[in-house]
């Protein structure tokens, strides 16, 4: 493995995202102006103590037991015209042997709305997200703890405009710069290293919908640019950009049943010429009530995975679920479901197979506590590294509502 040093992605405090808070800052200021006294914070939190066959999530399988920590908190001041609100969330994992693969983030967000008379509306984001995350290196029969920082700042401005006649058209900016700190190895084996890299993502998209009764139709567009800095060679990741272009059309009944479909196609482009291809997009999703309490779920779809890829570029992914729920009474539910996924990863021609099953009970203990049971299985093949990887997840988790 050869490590070069990186070029530094340049663009840390874009124009976009310095606008993006003057926009939040004026919407604030506008919403506070006319708004109620704020509502209670929503607290939640949950803790889940899980027994895992694979805690280093690779084909050498290691049994441990580990506890996982989430909550958040939310707060809203305003009323449906005028509001602002502000969000924080936190997840850590602690493994009882395989401490390597600790993990915990933060995540604060805050974001104001107005609505004119004019019809339109306005709403911006500010977002901030810190990770630190617990892995593994395998060289050879040895395995080496890894650890890594990761900080992502966001900002998104959108524009709602009423054209009349059930019809709408919304139009948003993106904004996001991912900052990757060096990688640091298990007792300092190895000195610290830029193994991943620095990102910013723009993106602007459109989206016209027209709703007639139980119906919504549309269409939607959108373009993805992102900026990635060069690190390593071979380039452990590539700067590219995404169009999409879809159809889209949606039905919700009364009986809470609903139904959506999205049809189009995306066009990538990676860096220097690698890759140049539009492939078809489809998203299909439903729910539907069935007699006796049950309740069907299921969704697929087939787009360009960027983000969550071992691939420099991108991979090509489908994925289908269907899940199916009971309410035994009004306190117990019961809930099983399957999943099967394939991913292409476009220049490593490795080909991604997974398939899974859970079931999961949930007690209602009080109005605001849970009580969780959940048991996962899944495979995963990877076929040009010849990897096979089984995993049973099992857990018993507190969840809570305040």
């Amino acid at each position: 493995m050869t490590i070069e040093t990186p070029r530094p992605v340049t663009r840390y405090l874009s124009s976009r995202l310095v606008g993006g808070a003057a926009c939040l800052g004026l919407l604030l200021a506008g919403a506070e102006a006319k708004a109620d006294p704020g509502t209670d914070p929503k607290i939640t939190g949950s803790i889940e103590q899980h027994w895992t066959t694979n805690a280093l999530d690779s084909d050498r399988a290691v049994t441990d037991w580990y506890t996982l920590l989430r909550g958040s908190i939310d707060q809203q001041w305003g009323d449906a015209d005028a509001n602002a609100s502000v969000h924080a969330d936190f997840e850590a994992s602690r493994y009882n042997r395989a401490s390597i693969e600790d993990d915990r983030s933060l995540a604060l967000s805050a974001q104001a709305f107005r609505r004119l008379e004019t019809g339109l509306e306005l709403r911006g984001t500010l977002g901030y997200r810190v990770l630190s995350t617990g892995d593994d290196l395998e060289i050879g029969p040895l395995i080496i703890g890894t650890r890594e920082l990761k900080q992502i700042l966001s900002a998104q401005g959108q524009l709602g405009i009423d054209l009349g006649n059930a019809t709408s058209l919304t139009i948003e900016a993106t904004e996001s710069i991912e900052k990757v700190g060096d990688t640091h190895f298990q007792d300092d084996l190895i000195s610290p290293t830029k193994l991943h890299a620095d990102r910013i993502l723009s993106q602007v998209a459109a989206r016209l919908t027209r709703t007639v009764g139980e119906y919504a139709f549309g269409g939607s567009t959108s373009a993805l640019l992102a900026s990635v800095e060069r690190v390593g060679f071979p380039p452990l990741q590539l700067s590219f950009f995404q169009y999409t272009a879809q159809a889209e059309a949606a039905f919700k009944g009364i009986d809470g049943s609903s139904f959506g479909l999205a049809l189009g196609a995306q066009y990538l482009r990676g860096a220097d010429g690698i890759y140049e291809r539009v492939l078809p997009a489809w998203q299909a999703n439903f729910v539907q009530p069935l007699p006796k309490g049950f309740e069907l779920r299921g969704t697929c779809f087939g787009r360009y995975e960027t983000s969550d890829t071992d691939d420099p570029l991108a991979s090509w992914l489908r994925r289908a679920e269907l899940e199916l729920g009971l309410k035994l009474r009004e306190n117990v539910a019961v809930g099983t479901g399957i999943f099967a996924q394939l991913k292409d990863n476009l220049l490593l021609e490795n080909v991604e197979r997974s398939k899974g099953v859970y079931a999961e009970a949930t007690w209602g203990a009080t109005k605001t506590l849970n009580i969780v049971f959940r048991v996962d299985y899944s495979q995963k093949v990877k076929t040009i590294l010849d990897e096979h990887e089984n995993t049973v997840d099992a857990f018993v988790g507190v969840r809570t509502n305040i």
